[in-house]
């Protein structure tokens, strides 16, 4: 599907394909996700990684979904989580895709295979009138010759589909690259630049947004020949390229090079039930008031694009995905989005995807209406056309 209109600024939020439950799948999946270990032997003595957890009781999440812990192969609740998105106003669903299904590699922590899902998502997106990016994700073994297959695998199994998202004059799909940055492939970057000039032209050429880490990724982007980055991370501070205060000199930095920064929103972040020793990332979501502060940030610095991190990464308390209270059978609560309702976050996101579309994508058209701050005030905007996002 191509973009409907490109002065827009338009949204992608991340999507997840892993979860399993033991009536669908035979097993759950990602629910009974174990702790995690920390990279110091401290802090794993202090927190011991592999704890599990036991669903449908407590589920690794420090929430709890108003549909129940489901299966990313349930057609029924993937029909209704792309028409949600699709009435939020959400441009398209970046797929954390692990790799091609036929190869013998490392997926996620649990070994979710996520391509074998790809062609009911794609039906499932048309039906919904929502579109589909990619979001590659560190497999085992993955180096930019890999991403160079797997880049023409995606066109070659899925490309005609037209689900795909497709923008700029030359209609090309948006590919988002996870953990590819200089913090990740500092000694890699020969290696990136061959591939990113291998596709130009090619019959699989996209869209490349690497992840901005810090501002190291400025010269990377560029020396790469990748068209912009993203910041993906939902916690404010936790990295460079996640701070908010940051993102002005990014915008700035990029634009200057010829590329394009994309500013990642969430509504907040806790990932304590798999990361104990994490604790210093966790934002609270103020009844809605963190996520309205990353929204205003990523419009005020004029981002190229917006991605939501995230709709449905539970894990990581990340999720706009609708939420219910639930207590366990020991007396454990699960945080819900109360007092507001279950939907909050999904009406917030409509919120601002409709203030982007009535302010952006029609200037030409119309006078602009004003976005506000927090105290009511003018939300000043210099907002400019890009062709490619």
């Amino acid at each position: 599907m191509a973009a409907p209109n490109s002065g827009c600024i338009h949204t992608h939020a991340a999507f997840y394909l892993w979860y399993g439950n033991p009536s669908i799948d035979g097993k759950w999946m990602h629910w009974d996700h174990s702790t995690l270990p920390h990279w110091t032997s401290a802090m794993n003595e202090r927190y011991p990684p592999g704890r599990s957890h036991s669903p449908p009781d407590s589920p690794h999440s420090t929430f709890y979904p108003r549909r129940g812990l489901y299966s990313s192969a349930d057609g029924g609740v993937l029909r209704e989580q792309l028409r949600e998105l699709s009435q939020a106003g959400v441009s398209s669903v970046m797929l954390s895709w692990w790799g091609q299904a036929g190869l013998r590699i490392k997926r996620d922590s649990q070994g979710v295979s996520t391509d074998e899902r790809i062609p009911e998502v794609l039906d499932a997106a048309s039906d919904a009138n929502m579109s589909v990016s990619w979001h590659l994700e560190p497999y085992g073994g993955r180096s930019a010759r890999s991403v160079r297959a797997d880049l023409r695998y995606l066109h070659t199994q899925y490309g005609a589909h037209p689900a795909i998202w497709r923008q700029g004059v030359r209609r090309l799909p948006l590919v988002f690259l996870y953990d590819v940055s200089m913090e990740h492939a500092e000694n890699d970057v020969e290696e990136w630049k061959e591939m990113v000039a291998q596709i130009r032209g090619s019959p699989e050429d996209a869209i490349l947004l690497s992840l901005y880490h810090d501002r190291r990724d400025i010269d990377f982007v560029s020396a790469v020949g990748f068209d912009g980055a993203y910041s993906y991370f939902a916690s404010d501070g936790a990295t460079e390229g996640s701070t908010s205060s940051h993102w002005d000199y990014a915008v700035h930095k990029l634009r200057l090079a010829g590329k394009m920064f994309v500013a990642s929103v969430g509504p907040g972040y806790d990932d304590t039930r798999i990361r104990p020793w994490n604790e210093q990332s966790t934002q609270g979501r103020e009844r809605g008031a963190y996520y309205d502060r990353m929204w205003r940030a990523a419009v005020k610095a004029n981002a190229a694009a917006i991605t939501i991190t995230s709709y449905n990464e539970w894990g990581e308390g990340t999720q706009i995905e609708p939420a219910r209270p639930h207590t366990t059978s020991s007396g454990d609560t699960y945080q819900d989005y109360s007092p507001e309702e279950p939907d909050f976050y999904l009406r917030r996101t409509q919120y601002w995807t409709d203030q982007l579309n009535a302010s952006v994508c029609n200037k030409r058209a119309a006078p602009r209406p004003r976005l506000l701050d927090e105290n009511g005030q003018p939300l000043r905007m210099a907002f400019s056309v890009h062709d490619d996002l």
